[in-house]
């Protein structure tokens, strides 16, 4: 399948070989590890919240679907990229090499799905600033990902789509609820393992589902509420 439209070699050709360092930097936005380091930050500040709320409640419902629709979606991205398995541009387009599925974008999906959800569910700023910002991060990774020259357009657009159309059907599926939120996540989880034949990406997918939706469990408990309770009062 040919995806090349031209974007990639055009915008290869006329950017400077010092933008690839600044490139690389706009895509860490999307990287998997700075999104589920930002998903912690997200998780961590609601549990001060509740602190200062003296709420018996570690994790609210709102974080908790969060947590779970993100989770989710990065094991989807990994499902999605083993499945189709399309190349990525040939190396000598490459700024930086890479190997490994170029359909979708994996950085420009999972920017969609982290800042798209907290543009849509998080309770800061207004929602109108908040798509904003979240348009200019993901528009950001996904140009970053031609002008590195390891994607076409054709992979950066279908992942913008894939990850809306994702957050979108979360919502719809489970109605915010976080225990729909989490069996999903861990269905999406055990997914990425059976498709990547047990690598360890499909793995930490895998841990990474079950281990939130496990966590969450436990912060539901009676008695870690309790105890949580006895702590900040």
């Amino acid at each position: 399948m040919d995806r090349s439209v031209g974007a990639t070699e055009l915008i290869r050709s006329v950017l400077p070989e010092w933008t690839v360092r600044l490139f690389e930097l706009a895509a860490l936005f999307g990287d998997e590890l700075v999104v589920v380091g930002v998903l912690l930050l997200f998780v961590t500040a609601d549990m001060y919240g509740a602190v200062r709320r003296r709420s018996d409640r570690l994790v609210s419902d709102r974080v908790a679907f969060v947590s779970a629709v993100v989770l989710g979606g990065l094991a989807l991205t990994f499902v999605v990229k083993a499945t189709l398995g399309f190349p990525r541009p040939p190396a000598s387009l490459q700024a930086i090499p890479r190997e490994g599925e170029g359909f979708p974008s994996g950085h420009t999906m999972a920017a969609t799905i982290l800042w798209g959800a907290l543009a849509l569910w998080s309770g800061r700023f207004t929602r109108r600033r908040r798509l904003g910002l979240a348009a200019i991060l993901i528009g950001l990774v996904g140009f970053s990902r031609l002008a590195l020259g390891v994607h076409y357009l054709v992979d950066v657009l279908a992942s913008v789509g894939f990850g809306v159309g994702y957050l979108l059907l979360a919502e719809r599926l489970t109605g915010r609820e976080p225990r729909a939120a989490f069996a999903g996540a861990a269905l999406l989880g055990s997914a990425a393992v059976l498709v990547s034949g047990g690598a360890t990406d499909g793995w930490l997918a895998f841990v990474g589902c079950v281990g939130g939706a496990v966590g969450w469990w436990l912060t539901t408990r009676r008695s870690v509420r309790n105890a949580w309770k006895a702590v900040t009062q």
